[in-house]
């Protein structure tokens, strides 16, 4: 276990900079983003089965569960967002030396969104089953 360890801080810290960790967190919510795909086109799929078939599915959405993970997913929309604006101004507006700050301007902007996102999310999370 020692040894993995002294490996992954041997080959991974030393990679860990502004750039990695955007390009690692970009990557994860488009991964997670691509993901909720499924479920989102079955959901949208049942209205072809008439009212009474959306309104079955749309029933399985109604836990606080399922709020917290649409307030995650709301997070990961916002920082693939904001991160591929902060990825179209380093590439094409040749930015590439204000990266931290650009990095540090998205996280603030992701911190808006997960405060805003807080008013309506949290009563829905914390309501009684």
């Amino acid at each position: 276990m020692t040894n993995l360890i002294t490996l992954l801080r041997r080959n991974l810290l030393p990679q860990l900079n502004v750039g990695s960790v955007s390009w690692a967190m970009h990557r994860i919510t488009g991964v997670a983003l691509a993901i909720y795909l499924l479920p989102h086109f079955v959901t949208i799929n049942s209205a072809r089965g008439g009212p009474a078939a959306f309104d079955e599915a749309l029933g399985w959405y109604a836990g606080p569960l399922i709020a917290a993970t649409e307030y995650l997913l709301v997070l990961a929309v916002a920082f693939h967002a904001f991160n591929g604006l902060r990825v179209i101004a380093v590439d094409f507006f040749d930015l590439s030396h204000t990266q931290k700050a650009l990095f540090w301007g998205v996280m603030a902007a992701c911190a808006a969104v997960l405060l805003g996102a807080s008013f309506v999310f949290l009563p829905r999370m914390l309501a009684p089953a």
